[in-house]
Order: structure tokens, then sequence, then C-alpha cells
């Protein structure tokens, strides 16, 4: 547009004006380098702003977007077995699924003859560890009836030996009295006016001897009794030890039953185990298969319909995570760094004046 400005007055003539427009001043032009610094200052700060707020939208989308297709893939594995599950279920027979079917076949009947195993092993288990069980019930009655009858033994044979004990010392005493009156008589004997004495010495010694011969029958008695308690405390302290012995051998011998079929049976388990897997696995594949070859069967149109819904949503979901990545990568790294420079810089200046004040 020209610089002149042209105007009509009113009147017969035409009168002709012009306006000439001034350049800027210095100040002018300093207002405007200023004021277009503090912008580019500004617009380079507030795109750390704009970055980081993108980048935490973006991610936040990402993840929801992943969590949707995960959830989808999930769904289309259930899906799949569901499918291969139906298949089975109905019977289908397609060429491309034979192979499948009969490997199928072949893992379920090891399945069923590890678990007719497992049912056979535990029953024998049961039997076992009763016959073992009763086993170990009588041995533990017949060494608890040896040491009873043992105890009963020590009991007996503890008042017998301190009678036996008590009986031999009454018995020296009364030998040692003996000799003591008879030697006593025979020195009372020797003087004159000592028989009397002598006779009573005599007397009371014949009396001793008839204790002593009492004490000496009493003491063989009761030595030949300690000797049969001896003999039977020992001999029914030798049967509780064997009784206990067997008993220990039996618990052992148990234990050891009942590891071994432990073993049996745990391994039949984990055969069970394997041909479910594979059996999962199998059907798994079969549900594939039949994804790719659609066999005709109106039971399966609707997992068939389900299946490509999912397939659908999880290509939708991985497009959009493949755009969203792009995005992610695109942005303006000259006007970043610059942003995240100047405000460094601002905050050592800061920092700086702070020290500065402080000091």
């Amino acid at each position: 547009m020209s610089p002149t400005m042209m105007s009509l007055a009113p009147g017969p003539q035409a009168k002709i004006s012009t306006a000439r427009v001034l350049p800027p001043g210095p100040v002018t032009k300093a207002v405007r380098s200023v004021w277009s610094v503090v912008a580019w200052i500004a617009e380079s700060i507030g795109y750390i702003y704009i970055y980081l707020r993108g980048q935490l939208d973006a991610g936040e989308r990402r993840r929801r977007l992943v969590n949707e297709r995960d959830g989808s893939q999930r769904l289309l594995a259930g899906a799949i077995k569901e499918l291969g599950t139906a298949i089975l279920r109905e019977g289908l027979h397609t060429p491309d699924l034979t192979g499948l079917l009969e490997a199928i076949g072949r893992a379920e009947a090891r399945r069923e003859a590890a678990l007719a195993d497992i049912a056979a092993s535990e029953r024998l288990q049961a039997a076992e560890d009763a016959r073992l069980g009763a086993q170990e019930t009588a041995l533990e009655a017949e060494w608890r009836a040896c040491d009873a009858a043992r105890v009963e033994a020590d009991e007996r044979l503890r008042p017998v030996t301190v009678e036996s004990q008590e009986v031999a010392t009454r018995l020296g005493r009364v030998r040692d009295r003996l000799a003591s009156h008879e030697r006593d008589a025979e020195t009372a004997a020797s003087s004159p006016d000592g028989r009397a004495r002598a006779a009573h010495l005599r007397h009371e010694a014949a009396a001793l001897a008839s204790e002593l011969a009492a004490l000496q029958a009493q003491a063989t008695r009761l030595e030949g009794e300690l000797r049969g308690l001896r003999d039977r405390s020992v001999s029914l302290r030798a049967a509780a030890g064997e009784a206990r012995s067997r008993l220990d051998t039996a618990v052992t011998a148990r234990r050891h039953a009942a590891g071994e079929m432990g073993a049996g049976i745990a391994g039949h388990s984990r055969d069970r185990s394997e041909a479910e897997r594979e059996v999962a696995e199998l059907t798994e594949q079969l549900g594939r298969a039949a994804a790719q070859s659609r066999p005709a069967a109106a039971e399966l149109r609707p997992l068939y319909q389900r299946i490509d819904r999912l397939k659908e949503t999880i290509a939708e979901r991985s497009t959009a995570i493949a755009t969203l990545d792009q995005s992610l990568a695109h942005y303006d790294q000259r006007k970043l760094l610059t942003g995240v420079g100047l405000v460094t810089s601002l905050i050592v200046v800061a920092v700086g004046v702070l020290w500065v004040v402080l000091r």
C-alpha cells in the first residue's frame, strides 16, 4: 500500500494531500529487539513444559493402548483354546486337523494312564501303610509289655536287695557276738569262780548260734532269690531292648516304604501334569489351525467372529502404538535444548545472586 493518502475535498477542484511515515527511531528498534529476545526466551522455556506434557500424555495413552492390546491378546488366546475345545467336543474331523487330533488322543491316553497309576499307587500305599502300621502297633505293644515286666522285676529286686543287705549286716554282728561269747566263756571257765558266768555265756552263745543258723538260712534264701530276680531283670531288659530294636526297624521300614510310594506317586503326578500340559498346548495349536482353515460348522461361527474381532482390535491398537511412537520421536530438539540451557542459566544466576546477597 502506498504511503501517500489521497482525499478529494468537496468543491469544484480536487486537492491532493500527502502524509509521510517516519522511520522507527533507535529507541523503538531497541524496544523491539528486547521484546523479540524476551519472546524467544519465553517460547523456548515454555517449550519444555509443552514437551514434558506431551511426553506424559503420550506415555499414559501408550500404556492404555498396550493394556488394551495385551487384554485382547489374552482374550484371543482364550478364544483359540475354546475353538480347539469345541472342535474336540463336537468331534469334527478334517484332513488338515487329523495329525493334531491324533496327537491330542495320544496325550489324553497318557494322562488317563497316569491317573490310573496314581489311583493304584494310592491304594497300594494305603494298604502297605495299614499293614506296616498294624505291625508297628503290635511291636510297640510287645515292647511296652517287656518294659513293664522289666520295671516290675526291678521294683521287686530293690526291696529284696535291701533285705539281703540288712540280713548280711545282722549276720556279721551275730557272728562277732558269738565269737566274743565263746572266748569269754573259755576265759571264765579257766578261773575258779567263773563257772557260773561261763555257763551263762555258753547259754547265750547257744542262742546266738541258733540265731546265726537262722540268719544264714535266710541269707542263703535271699541270695537265691536275688540271683533269680537279677537273671530275670537282665533277661527282661534284653527282651525289651530287642523289642525296641524291632520297633525302630519297623518304624524305619514304614517311613522308607512311605517315601518310596510317595516318590512313585509324585512321578505319576508329573506324568499327568506333562500330559495335561501337552493336551493344552495341542488344543491351542488345534484352535489356531482351525482358525486358519475354518472348518465348516455352524457351532463354530460365533467363535470365528469373535476371533476376527479380537484380531482387528489387536491390529488397531498395534497401529496406534506405532503411530504414537513415531510422534514421540519428532520434536524440536534445538528449541528444547535452548530452553533447558536458559533454565539452567537462570538457576545458576539466581544461585549466584543469592550467594552474593547472603554472604
